[in-house]
């Protein structure tokens, strides 16, 4: 949240920059005039007093769009499928919200609205009229353009920076295996209550029972049954201290672990695949030895150098022998490291609450009805919660990421439009400043090479500038960025050289049509307009 409030912030000062300006290319051709009303005795606030009515009326007209963008923005931002933000029913665009966003505008308008109207104002009327005859080509209303034209592209620099990093981050949490296969998995949340489930036994053959019909519906490949589905976390009463029988544990090692509760199949229905042993299914009733499986993070930190297969481990449930073990699942999140977990079969413990989970043989959203009419067929007044794919829990879970990849690309993406809009707005005001210029030196003897090269000379020099100047600022940007990115160094050369090359070519691409309106000067209309 910080960084995009960041981003926010870098955007609205480059917009705060480009009003400028707009008002000084504006106020260009008004110089006789101020210069006028000045000599005949109006004062500075009278002078600049029209400028800052200029920037209220363009702040508050913008200010009560983006208003309504908001409020449109934020019915899109609830409507998306794939997540939701916390507390998001408590976000919302209200009076205090208002309030303070058109404050920033009124104060936005009046502080960079201020610097043109000073600048305006304070000219004299032989240095306006000597400006007017292109003696000096109005230099110090262009060095102003020029330097606010750096800060834009400084910023721009930034936010390109930024969006590159995340989405290299995000494109690096794709690729990210999460240790099962999503694609044809339904699921959904049963929730079996106690006065009507008091005993163990119950539970267990209704989710049996589930399992059961399930595998026999057509278009059904597998199906079981899981205490906690994947991207999911098990809760702090399900991550119990263990023991492994006749050893103690490894220096530095939290001896505890994930406990998930599953059914027949469960492995086999969610491809996971199994490293060593066997999988748990029927062999392991509840009056059996208790027996368990173990992921292969805990099999590596506990049983380095021996089989685990055979082993005892205990934890608050009792004594099991580790059957079997199976390939790391991120459960936690795609960016997370994958914990201990014991899998233990759900005959042989104690759980109200299950995720039901059928592989399908197509489209699993259309065996959603399938799922509940199994449910219901085995206990009708039952309800089911969280019907949903896997793929949509994966989605989920990286709703946060991609959210934020696509405000920064957007905010990118806006930053690097108004930093083009304004270079052309310097350039082409530069160009008309310096049409005596440009003619002279066409009458001459200057080549069209020449002059454009003047042109786009100057193009290069504000991005140059802007660019050298904003490294500084990504580079600070990107330190706060570490603990965000994932598989991405902050200081990533891929993502400091595409933005610094995508802003070159953009300063190159703005400076296109003032450089063709300079090479179409005649020297001769030129000297006699001017």
């Amino acid at each position: 949240l910080l960084v995009l409030m960041g981003a926010v912030g870098f955007l609205l000062l480059i917009v705060c920059a480009n009003m400028a300006n707009l008002l000084l290319a504006r106020l260009a051709g008004r110089r006789r005039e101020i210069a006028l009303r000045g000599a005949l005795g109006a004062g500075r606030w009278a002078l600049a007093r029209p400028v800052l009515a200029e920037s209220l009326i363009l702040a508050v007209v913008g200010g009560a769009l983006g208003a309504g963008v908001a409020f449109g923005g934020l019915r899109l931002l609830t409507a998306l499928p794939e997540g939701q933000l916390p507390r998001m029913d408590q976000i919302q665009v209200d009076g205090a919200v208002l309030a303070f966003t058109m404050g920033l505008s009124i104060a936005v308008a009046l502080v960079f609205g201020l610097l043109p109207a000073l600048h305006a104002s304070r000219t004299g009327l032989r240095e306006q009229l000597t400006e007017s005859t292109g003696a000096t080509g109005g230099f110090a209303a262009r060095r102003m353009l020029g330097g606010l034209v750096v800060v834009e592209v400084a910023l721009a620099l930034v936010l390109l920076v930024g969006a590159g990093l995340m989405g290299r981050s995000f494109s690096r949490l794709l690729e990210v295996s999460p240790g099962f296969d999503p694609s044809n998995v339904v699921a959904a949340r049963v929730n079996l209550p106690a006065s009507k489930y008091p005993e163990q036994f119950q539970r267990t053959q209704f989710f049996d029972a589930v399992v059961a019909r399930l595998r026999g519906a057509p278009g059904v490949e597998a199906a079981s049954a899981a205490s906690h589905l994947p991207m999911q976390s098990v809760g702090v009463t399900n991550v119990l201290p263990f023991t492994v029988e006749g050893q103690p544990p490894p220096e530095d090692e939290d001896p505890r672990s994930d406990v998930r509760l599953v059914t027949d199949g469960f492995f086999e229905t969610m491809r996971i695949p199994l490293l060593s042993g066997r999988f748990l299914d029927a062999r392991d009733p509840a009056e059996s030895t208790r027996t368990a499986v173990i992921n292969e993070t805990m099999a590596r930190r506990y049983f380095p150098d021996s089989d685990p297969v055979g082993q005892v481990i205990e934890n608050p449930h009792g004594r099991a022998e580790v059957v079997g073990v199976v390939a790391d699942v991120r459960y936690q999140g795609l960016d997370s490291e994958p914990r201990k977990q014991i899998y233990e079969p759900l005959s042989q413990s104690r759980v109200g609450t299950m995720a039901v989970v059928a592989r399908t043989e197509r489209d699993p959203l259309s065996f959603a009805s399938t799922l509940q009419r199994e449910i219901w067929a085995v206990d009708a007044e039952q309800p089911i919660y969280d019907l949903s794919t896997l793929e949509q829990v994966l989605a989920r879970a990286v709703f946060l990421p991609r959210l934020s990849a696509s405000l920064l690309s957007w905010f990118a993406f806006g930053a690097l439009l108004l930093a083009v809009l304004g270079i052309y707005g310097v350039l082409s005001y530069a160009v008309g400043q310096r049409t005596r210029e440009i003619g002279l030196r066409m009458a001459l003897g200057a080549e069209l090479r020449q002059t454009l090269g003047l042109v786009v000379g100057n193009s290069l020099l504000l991005v140059g500038g802007g660019v050298v100047v904003g490294l500084g600022a990504a580079v600070l940007l990107a330190r706060s960025m570490a603990g965000i990115l994932f598989g991405v160094s902050p200081f990533d050369l891929v993502s400091f050289g595409s933005a610094a090359a995508t802003l070159v070519l953009a300063g190159l691409a703005a400076s296109l049509v003032p450089a063709r309106r300079a090479a179409r000067v005649d020297p001769l209309v030129a000297l006699r307009d001017q």
